[in-house]
């Protein structure tokens, strides 16, 4: 199967685990830590994602949020069931399917899905990035104050928390505004479709952007660490931006 074909096929998990999702009934609700849930239909959505991709593929491996799995692999999925548990559990409507596929390391497609507002997130290495079939690219805004970035504040990790809220009043007097989702696969598609021009987070797991990763790469935006010369997909701190601004929003989270 070739990479536009596992592409192709994670769309194919993702709209049914949507169809799934937004008809669900009652479910079940456990505290996965401090500020942190999870759903039954966080485990339902990735049963039938792995299901779906492995009778496609068996010879791939997976690795899913809630249920892990194969560390490395010649061929693997990443999975995030619902990103924004929060959201999806409140009824509120931006939450996303996100499915990457890697292999020999390196990440080849990303899928992104938002249920709520029909949005398709679609990114093949090397072939460029898709909005339900309509090729995107990251904006061109090159002057940080008329930048409108998204954030996510790593709440669930005091010292985390402390160097994110030490930092927001340089961003916030430096840029157009600033918004949070609560979905960080969102928030990089948003920027790979030019609607926002950066995006910052910290200690993120790989599988709530690897997806996302491919999307806004293969759309000409820019993904790294928050310091110079850290790796972002290896350590979680993300900076996203349009490319333009990256450096400029970098001296910022100093």
């Amino acid at each position: 199967m070739t990479i536009v074909e596992k592409a192709a096929l994670a769309e194919r998990a993702a709209r049914a685990s949507g169809e799934m999702l937004e008809h669900h009934g009652a479910f079940k609700v456990r505290r996965k830590s401090e500020n942190d849930f999870v759903t039954e239909m966080d485990y339902a959505s990735e049963r039938l994602i792995r299901e779906t991709l492995l009778s496609a593929c068996p010879e791939d491996a997976f690795f899913g949020e809630e249920t892990g799995g194969a560390q490395r692999a010649h061929g693997r999925w990443i999975v995030d069931p619902i990103d924004g548990t929060a959201n999806f559990m409140r009824g509120y409507r931006l939450y996303t399917i996100s499915i990457a596929y890697e292999q020999e390391g390196q990440l080849m497609a990303g899928c992104v899905y938002c249920p709520g507002t029909g949005e398709l997130f679609l990114g093949v290495r090397g072939q460029g990035a898709t909005l339900n079939g309509r090729p995107i690219h990251a904006s061109a805004t090159s002057v940080l104050s008329d930048a409108l970035v998204c954030a996510g504040f790593g709440h669930r990790d005091p010292a985390v928390m402390r160097r994110t809220l030490s930092i927001l009043p340089g961003v916030l007097t430096s840029v157009s505004d600033l918004r949070r989702s609560g979905t960080c696969a969102y928030d990089l598609c948003c920027v790979a479709d030019g609607r926002c021009d950066g995006y910052f987070e910290r200690a993120l797991s790989y599988y709530d952007y690897a997806a996302g990763y491919v999307i806004l790469t293969e759309a000409g935006g820019r993904f790294s660490g928050w310091d110079a010369g850290e790796d972002g997909l290896a350590t979680g701190n993300l900076l996203a931006t349009n490319g333009v601004l990256h450096e400029a929003l970098r001296e910022k989270l100093i």
